[in-house]
């Protein structure tokens, strides 16, 4: 079984609370092959290719995206929500969140504050950070920190859990759609994709 890092260690109960003990055995014990890394970066540009370039859309961006990397790799891909941190600085979401996470998805909420990602393996996949972070919606601190680590121009962001705290961006995971949630979102998307 692989070491398991910190993320990991937070993401088995939350995959538990969402799927089931037997999907969250699996994803800490899955370590993706190269084409499924591959697969990784190639589903995300294509959603980003058809996706509106709307800042902010990070829960149905993530959706779309992990739909369709479920469909190319039948690995155990999750859509994660919580927060994102740089420095001691709370971009997106909250410390302590006190909020029903189950009905946050199930209903719209424009005013939601978190922020979602995807995760395969020990890999996030951010597919909308660049969108909002290039639009006149970006947190300061967003822009500072993104603009000086990565330039303009850029579209998705992969790497592993290690290479994305060395960027100084900390992920914090606080719970994982279901799997209706992300078909729900989907949906909600379709009239926004440009095919």
């Amino acid at each position: 079984m692989p070491t398991l890092n910190l993320m990991e260690v937070k993401l088995r109960p939350i995959i538990v609370q969402s799927h089931t003990s037997a999907a969250a055995e699996a994803y800490c014990n899955f370590v993706p092959t190269k084409t499924q890394k591959d697969a990784l970066t190639a589903a995300g540009l294509e959603t980003l290719s058809y996706f509106p370039n709307i800042p902010g859309a990070c829960a149905m961006m993530s959706a779309v995206y992990a739909a369709h990397l479920q469909r190319t790799t039948n690995a155990p891909v999750y859509v994660v929500a919580g927060g994102l941190v740089i420095g001691q600085s709370w971009i997106f979401g909250v410390a302590e969140p006190a909020r029903d996470w189950n009905s946050a998805f199930n209903e719209s909420n424009p005013s939601w504050d978190g922020h979602c990602w995807v995760m395969l393996g020990k890999y996030i996949a951010d597919i909308s950070l660049f969108r909002t972070e290039y639009s006149q919606y970006s947190p300061p601190v967003l822009s500072q920190h993104v603009t000086r680590k990565f330039g303009t121009g850029r579209g998705l962001l992969t790497c592993t859990l290690a290479d994305f705290q060395q960027l100084g961006l900390h992920y914090e995971p606080q719970y994982v759609l279901t799997d209706s949630q992300v078909i729900a979102l989907c949906r909600g998307a379709k009239s926004l994709i440009q095919l």
